[in-house]
C-alpha cells in the first residue's frame, strides 16, 4: 500500500461481500472519465469481489482493518457501500462520505437491507446516492455529515428494548399462569 498524505485522495469501499458491486465500480470509472473525479486525484478502491475495476485507480481486493482505518482517516472523501460495519467506522470519522446501497435486484446482495438502511440514514441527512447522477452531485459538493449513533448502536438499543419487553411479558405470563393455576 502506498503512503498517502491527509485529505489528498478519495477512498472507495464495497466491503467484502461475495456479491460483486460492479455498478458502483462502473459509476466511479464514469466519473473519472467525465473528470467529475479529477483524473489527477488519487483514488484508492477496495473492490472485494467486483469484476469491473475503474481505470487509473489504486485497487485492493481487501484491506486489513488497520490499513482501511488509516486510509479512511486520510481521505478527503469516502464513497462506500451501505454496510453496517463500514457505517460504524464512518460514524467515528470527521470525513465527508457518500453511501451507495447495494440492491438485490442487481444481484449485489441477498436482500435489500442496505436500501432500507439507506432510507433511514437519508432521513437523518446522510448523503445517499442511488444513481450515477446523484453520486456525481455529492462528489462535486462533498458534505460533512455525522451520525449521532452508528447502526450497530441502534441494533443494540432495539435488542435491549425487545429483551426488556419480552422479559416483562414473560413475567406477566408467569403471574397470569400462577393466578389461574395453569402451572
Amino acid at each position: 500500500m502506498a503512503i498517502v498524505e491527509e485529505n489528498t485522495m478519495i477512498l472507495v469501499t464495497v466491503g467484502t461481500e461475495q456479491y460483486p458491486f460492479n455498478r458502483l465500480m462502473e459509476w466511479i470509472d464514469s466519473l473519472i472519465k467525465l473528470s467529475i473525479i479529477s483524473p489527477e486525484e488519487k483514488v484508492i478502491v477496495q473492490y472485494g469481489s467486483c469484476t469491473h475495476l475503474p481505470k487509473n485507480v489504486e485497487a485492493y481486493p481487501i484491506l486489513q482493518p488497520t490499513e482501511f482505518q488509516d486510509l479512511a482517516q486520510k481521505a478527503r472523501l469516502i464513497i462506500a457501500h451501505c454496510g453496517e460495519g463500514t457505517i460504524d467506522l464512518l460514524a467515528t470519522l470527521k470525513v465527508p462520505f457518500i453511501l451507495v446501497p447495494r440492491s438485490h435486484i442487481f444481484g449485489e446482495h441477498v436482500d435489500n437491507h442496505q436500501l432500507e438502511l439507506a432510507a433511514a440514514l437519508w432521513l437523518k441527512g446522510i448523503c445517499i446516492a442511488q444513481s450515477k447522477q446523484e453520486l456525481a452531485y455529492f462528489v462535486s459538493e462533498p458534505k460533512l455529515t455525522s451520525l449521532e449513533k452508528a447502526p450497530t448502536d441502534y441494533y443494540h438499543d432495539i435488542c435491549d428494548s425487545l429483551s426488556q419487553r419480552f422479559q416483562d411479558r414473560a413475567l406477566l405470563f408467569l403471574l397470569l399462569c400462577d393466578q389461574f393455576n395453569l402451572l
